[in-house]
């Protein structure tokens, strides 16, 4: 359990910090991500998941499908940003 208690901290970090940095970039409105790198990420998330569930890991499923929620919203809002001539 309290193993379980430090990875679910150092996750709501990793996260936390993920999910400001994304703010402020699309406050800023200088959110342009890499496409490749951010499906390719995407991708090897979505493995990570994968292979969370299978060992049935919480904490590591949680924070996997946080970052990749994160990573989904930056890829549409590069899209959009390059849609609109931006």
């Amino acid at each position: 359990m309290a193993y379980e208690l430090i990875g679910a901290i150092g996750a709501a970090l990793i996260l936390g910090a993920w999910v400001f940095e994304t703010y402020e970039s699309v406050k800023k409105h200088k959110g342009f991500v890499d496409l490749r790198f951010a499906a390719v990420y995407a991708m090897g998330n979505i493995g990570l998941l994968t292979y969370a569930w299978l060992i049935r890991d919480p904490v590591f499923l949680t924070v996997n499908a946080a970052i990749l929620g994160v990573v989904l919203f930056e890829i549409a809002y590069t899209i959009n940003k390059l849609k609109r001539g931006h």
